[in-house]
């Protein structure tokens, strides 16, 4: 740790700010973002098969599909989100 470190850590003990890890954050950003991306695809999914001219069970059928892909999709991007939230947690707690 260097002196600087030292300092933020003391200043931030003092003013009651808690500091993470430093490879936490951009982490959690790029999980949190690639999330969103995969509810864009997926919400995008959805409505062009809405908008098919299709009978409705086959559309219900085709957007279970999809829904249970999705959650599939984005379990290990959440599952590795508790992960840091459990580091985080554990420098806290």
């Amino acid at each position: 740790m260097t002196i600087s470190d030292e300092r933020l850590l003391f200043s931030s003990e003092r003013s009651g700010y808690r500091i993470y890890e430093p490879d936490i954050l951009p982490r959690l950003q790029s999980l949190l973002a690639t999330l969103a991306d995969l509810d864009v695809v997926h919400a995008s999914n959805v409505s062009t098969i809405e908008g098919r001219q299709t009978d409705i069970a086959s559309k219900q059928r085709v957007i279970a599909d999809l829904r249970q892909s999705h959650r599939e999709r984005c379990l290990p991007y959440i599952l590795e989100i508790e992960a840091l939230r459990a580091r985080m947690d554990a420098a806290f707690g």
